[in-house]
């Protein structure tokens, strides 16, 4: 059977000890359709030979009555003239004839003839493999083959899962098995169709990889067929292939009943002629390929789904408008899961459910990376957000129990500046800070114990036990470092990171672009409760390593060594969902930095372009544009669903908070916001007002997290406002606090970094 519990990622050579279950068969899955009656097979067959047995059977007694023939013409197809089919039927139209071969079940066909008692079976054939039935075994049933060809418009689009691979069937890939494949990360969520099939191994194309060329775009020796679209048949080879439907090509061979390869001459003279249409025809550059039975073993590890289906899954091209290439083939294979129907809509529902989740947490990794407003990856600082992002992958954080690792790190913050005078050189600081800091928490190994048990390493685990591996601390260390104004970046946190031992983090004194730095980095050995250093023992911590391994690497990077940690423990432990589950959390993180990157690509290529909206300058207004003048029309809404005027913002200075429920550090920084405008609005009687502009993606989620709030907010509804708002003031991530001023003229676009250095508002209005 296709699916069975031996590991796939083991089959593809990504051995993970002693890893069992399955990627087709959830558990969940067969829980959902085990209270399903069974169904005879038999009995289903029969019910359906019988009606329509009746319904021929009054056709026949209506004909026979009148003592005429009936005739009928047999469909034309690609060019061959329609052929006349008579059945002579002899006798009296009796009454009880209908009833009597509906009881009979199969008593009518013996007043056919041979040819047209063929005929009669292929049609019930194709009853038998309609959609949504039963699993048929082919192997015992050889004479379906006949009735798999064609296009069968009397029972639409049918798949049916099959035991024997042979040429001419779909191979439809695991939800998961491909994800982490390398260099067949190109089969992830893909729709094979095998070509060939023997001793001597398989091949084949993927037929749900459209790319955004056209057959003309890589060869000039196929005219007719220039404005075909051209598929990515997999990862081997260089050159453009055909499949089609069309018989009779000369130099094409047949795949199976209905499928044929190759004979692109032919074809060509066919569409001059008008014989054949363009349309017909499939194009793909390479192709997949198997050694001898390597793909035999896949299928068997649950890599694989071989099935049977009508030919037009396989030979009709999909238009799916407006979507992206990148999602086309997930969509395709999520339509033949549903063909099946049965325990494969589960595993689509799953799937479909799983790489939400996972969107959500990509979103999530752009809004931390960009810290409100970064540029790049580099620039990212709040290294304890990322480390929440990591503890909530595994399990569910409470916001309150989010709250407090700012709260905590501004009270080391607030304890280590009391010992402080303010004019302590940077190694002071940072000694200071280790010692308070490691009488407080305690180092323990890594997140493997010597048993092999996964130890919560997480940074909400550090907080409530006040221990966790030198990874796990840095965090939070780090944190409170860049409060105090040293802030840190881990070294040689690579995959070549053989333990606790080897993780260092550094200080490096800012020096401004292009310049030198004077002084020497002060290197950091969590490992061993922050002991300062020299870069000698640095070195003699990891031996043989070349003194660029010294250098400092963005926060991302301890991320993604961190996730890796867990990803070795699922391993040891012989946990392939756990395994799966970071390999995919890695690749979300990689994704997220890249989406940070093209898109400040994109908008550096905007304004060297002078395209994009106008966006307002600090200090003044650019074509007049003001703040009220983009509010002027803007539905705003108040606490408990009332309504406000935009024009009462005349005469305050007013913040414009982009911010959204499912933003991580959003949630972090609305109630330090909340604190300072309650001080400034209500205790002080500043003229400061806030409108809230919302991120999120539905009413329901707008009207929860608006409720916590103290302010006004721009109507959901008012989508145009909010994106006016926008791509006026430059919004590339969130949280956002924007400030201005009476006269509605930018203040600044970094309100959050000054709320954040003078949270009680000392210096509003921040003017100078």
């Amino acid at each position: 059977p296709p699916f069975t519990s031996s590991s796939s990622l083991s089959a593809l050579g990504l051995s993970t000890g002693s890893c069992t279950g399955t990627h087709w068969c959830y558990p969940e899955a067969k829980e959902r359709i085990t209270d399903l009656p069974p169904l005879s097979i038999w009995q289903l067959h029969t019910n359906m030979i019988s009606i329509r047995c009746f319904l021929l059977a009054a056709l026949l007694s209506a004909v026979s009555a009148r003592n005429t023939p009936l005739q009928a013409q047999q469909p034309a197809r690609h060019g061959r003239k329609g052929v006349p089919t008579t059945l002579n039927l002899r006798g009296g139209g009796v009454p009880l004839i209908p009833l009597s071969v509906a009881a009979g079940g199969f008593a009518v066909l013996l007043k056919t003839n041979a040819p047209f008692r063929e005929k009669i079976f292929k049609v019930l054939s194709n009853v038998r493999l309609n959609r949504g039935g039963p699993r048929l075994n082919l192997k015992q049933r050889k004479d379906t083959k006949g009735a798999l060809a064609g296009y069968d418009v009397r029972n639409g689009t049918w798949a049916v899962e099959i035991d024997e691979v042979q040429p001419g069937c779909l191979l439809v890939s695991s939800p998961e098995t491909f994800r982490f494949a390398g260099s067949r990360l190109v089969l992830d969520q893909s729709v094979v169709l095998l070509v060939r099939h023997g001793a001597s191994g398989s091949s084949g194309f993927i037929i749900n990889r459209p790319t955004q060329y056209n057959v003309g775009d890589v060869t000039k020796k196929l005219p007719m067929f220039e404005q075909n679209p051209l598929y990515l048949g997999g990862d081997i080879g260089e050159g453009v292939y055909m499949i089609h439907g069309v018989p009779g090509l000369r130099n094409a061979t047949e795949v199976s009943d209905g499928i044929y390869y190759g004979g692109s001459e032919h074809a060509m003279q066919l569409v001059s002629e008008g014989k054949a249409e363009a349309k017909d025809f499939r194009f793909f550059f390479k192709y997949v390929a198997w050694a001898p039975g390597q793909l035999e073993a896949e299928i068997q590890s649950g890599c694989w789904c071989p099935l049977r289906s009508s030919l037009d899954l396989v030979l009709q091209t999909r238009d799916y408008k407006g979507l992206s290439y990148a999602k086309f083939h997930k969509v395709f294979w999520h339509q033949v899961l549903h063909t099946l129907g049965g325990k494969f809509l589960n595993i689509s529902r799953d799937t479909i459910v799983r790489e939400e989740a996972e969107r959500l947490k990509l979103e999530e990794w752009v809004a931390i990376l960009q810290d409100g407003g970064n540029k790049t990856v580099i620039q990212h600082e709040g290294v304890e957000m990322g480390g929440l992002v990591i503890a909530t992958i595994s399990e569910k954080i409470e916001p309150e129990e989010m709250k407090t690792v700012p709260v905590t790190v501004n009270q080391i913050k607030d304890t280590v500046q009391a010992t402080l005078n303010g004019n302590e050189s940077p190694d002071v600081v940072l000694k200071t800070l280790s010692a308070y800091f490691f009488k407080q928490y305690k180092t323990i190994p890594g997140v493997i114990d010597p048993n092999g048990v996964e130890l919560h390493d997480f940074i909400n685990h550090v907080l409530a036990s006040k221990e966790g591996s030198p990874m796990a601390l840095s965090f939070l260390y780090m944190a409170v470092a860049r409060e105090l104004g040293y802030p840190l970046r881990v070294m040689n946190c690579t995959s070549r990171m053989r333990g606790p031992v080897d993780f260092l983090v550094r200080y490096d004194t800012p020096v401004a672009e292009g310049e030198t730095a004077q002084t020497e980095p002060i290197f950091i050995d969590l490992a061993a409760e922050g002991s300062i250093i020299s870069k000698e023992e640095a070195m003699a911590k990891i031996p043989g390593e070349e003194e660029s391994s010294l250098g400092p690497v963005p926060h991302v990077q301890l991320y993604s060594r961190f996730m890796h940690s867990y990803v070795d423990s699922a391993a040891k432990a012989g946990d392939e969902d756990s395994l799966v589950v970071w390999l995919q959390q890695i690749r979300i993180l990689q994704a997220a930095i890249n989406t940070i990157t093209i898109s400040h690509a994109t908008a550096n290529q905007n304004i060297t372009a002078g395209g994009g909206a106008p966006k307002l300058q600090s200090g003044e207004t650019e074509q007049g544009m003001t703040l009220h003048e983009i509010l002027k029309d803007a539905r705003l809404v108040g606490p408990g669903n009332t309504t406000f005027d935009a024009s009462n913002l005349k005469d305050k200075y007013v913040g414009i908070y982009f911010s959204a429920s499912w933003c991580q550090p959003c949630k972090a920084f609305t109630p330090q916001l909340i604190q300072m405008y309650s001080k400034l609005k209500i205790a002080d009687g500043k003229p400061f007002e806030i409108v809230f502009v919302s991120a999120d993606r539905s009413q329901e989620a707008f009207d929860s997290y608006f409720g916590q709030m103290p302010w006004f907010a721009v109507d959901f509804q008012d989508g145009n406002a909010r994106s006016t708002l926008s791509s006026a003031i430059g919004v590339e991530g969130i949280p956002k606090l924007a400030l201005f001023d009476t006269e509605g003229r930018l203040i600044t676009g970094e309100g959050r970094r000054l709320v954040m250095d003078d949270p009680m508002g000392d210096s509003f209005p921040w003017t100078q």
